[in-house]
């Protein structure tokens, strides 16, 4: 892990990352309880796919959980069980036009005019569009009250934003905002995360160190070398 948060390192470091993608809630418990067993209690559990409408569709209307709740709400308790963080996936970069409260209004603009496009779900045919830094809150804030009321996780994994580089961008009515925005933006989405889960270690992929102090660590198999000019 790539540690940022001194207070934190007692949560986090020196943990095995389990990264799951896609699979059977049910196997997964059965399969996190007999990894505890083997002694592989000192981990992180990150849950990637587990959202209301699939992966990366419709964002950001994520709650409840797709599948079986019951072998959901297991998975979930194997982990807290056998003291593994669990940490649900989640992403504050794409916004779907089929999501809840759509409009252009919340979505970054080029500098001619048009909107940006985001991640594109080829499976499913649907086009994403990139959040504004200083939109995405309500929504972010709604689904983390959602979350821990529903199975209160004890990490949290955000897609991105430790991933791309913070960049200027403009909204529908041409106001420029400055890349420090997305900066100041994205590190008070993990301090509000952080403070929803109780303290709950904030991870993302890894990347570029504009949210050292918010960010507690990075998950490796994101992480991409490149050899030096």
């Amino acid at each position: 892990a790539n540690l940022s948060r001194p207070d934190s390192l007692s949560d986090i470091q020196g943990r095995m990352c389990l990264d799951q993608w896609g699979g059977d809630y049910g196997r997964a418990a059965d399969d996190i309880r007999r990894a505890a067993r083997y002694g592989m209690a000192h981990a992180v559990f990150v849950k990637h796919v587990w959202q209301r409408w699939g992966y990366d569709y419709r964002l950001p209307d994520i709650y409840p959980p797709s599948g079986d709740l019951s072998d959901f709400a297991a998975m979930v308790e194997a982990c807290k069980d056998a003291g593994i963080l669990f940490a649900a996936h989640d992403n504050y970069i794409d916004f779907y036009p089929d999501a809840a409260g759509f409009s252009y209004k919340h979505i970054v603009f080029n500098e001619d005019g048009t909107p940006q496009r985001a991640w594109t779900n080829s499976y499913r045919d649907a086009q994403s569009y990139r959040w504004l830094s200083h939109s995405f809150q309500p929504w972010m804030d709604a689904n983390l009250i959602r979350m821990r009321d529903g199975f209160a996780p004890t990490s949290y994994f955000v897609d991105v934003f430790s991933a791309i580089t913070p960049r200027d961008y403009y909204d529908e009515a041409g106001r420029f905002y400055p890349k420090t925005e997305s900066v100041r933006r994205w590190g008070e989405a993990f301090d509000l995360a952080r403070e929803r889960f109780d303290g709950a270690p904030m991870i993302s992929e890894a990347g570029h160190d504009a949210l050292v102090g918010h960010l507690d660590a990075a998950q490796a198999d994101h992480m991409a070398w490149a050899p030096a000019d």
